[in-house]
């Protein structure tokens, strides 16, 4: 068993790449999301992982405002600016 270990880690010149990482922001916490709008947005689209990550602006447009729409596209794309909470206060999201 030895002598495959040492075998194995000889070979061990492969390396994994880890996929890349994907920050993810609830769609309840951008800025002019409100409830009605966050169940149309699930009405048509079945989840919200299929609207963060799949839906295209001109699909969305469609159903929400286009500033709504661009903030979707903008976390997809990590450009949303992330202010921190503390002290009993939530933190924000704004667009950069």
């Amino acid at each position: 068993m030895f002598d495959r270990i040492q075998e194995l880690k000889q070979d061990s010149n492969f390396k994994r790449e880890r996929p890349p990482y994907l920050y993810q922001v609830p769609l309840e916490y951008l800025p002019a999301l409100g409830k009605r709008t966050f169940e149309k947005l699930l009405d048509q689209f079945a989840t919200e992982m299929n609207i963060i990550h799949h839906v295209s602006f001109e699909e969305l447009v469609k159903i929400v405002p286009e500033k709504l729409a661009h903030y979707i596209i903008q976390m997809r794309e990590g450009k949303l600016e992330i202010e921190a909470g503390g002290g009993g206060k939530y933190g924000s999201v704004k667009s950069k």
